[in-house]
């Protein structure tokens, strides 16, 4: 679990450092705000998902240890929480760009897979 654990940090570095990168961004070019500000609202709506998984698979695993079984890893609420930040990119158009909502909610989940292939190969 302590190599979770440590996954779980370098992803939440990544996900902070990217959101450095877009919020300065959205302040040094105005005319891409829209684009820049779904990128954001997706990687935050990305990464509470990330978080939250990662709470559901300590609760199977800490179950698992103790011989009980566990239901399922909350697909459905992780949709939802997906769902949330499409609707609001659907209910305000002018500040976010419905592309790149689902750009950044792809992004925590890239960028823990690219983190673990690299992990991998050390």
């Amino acid at each position: 679990m302590d190599e979770f654990a440590a996954h779980l940090k370098t992803v939440q570095r990544f996900v902070y450092l990217f959101l450095s990168v877009c919020f300065f961004a959205w302040a040094l070019l105005p005319a891409y705000r829209p684009i820049i500000a779904g990128l954001i609202l997706g990687t935050v709506f990305s990464f509470v998902n990330a978080m939250y998984l990662a709470w559901k698979i300590r609760q199977l695993s800490e179950s698992a240890l103790q011989g009980k079984r566990k239901r399922g890893l909350g697909f459905g609420n992780r949709t939802a929480i997906a769902i949330i930040a499409m609707i609001i990119a659907y209910k305000l158009p002018e500040h976010f760009a419905m592309w790149s909502v689902i750009a950044g909610l792809i992004s925590v989940q890239l960028a823990t897979l690219l983190l673990g292939i690299i992990s991998n190969k050390k």
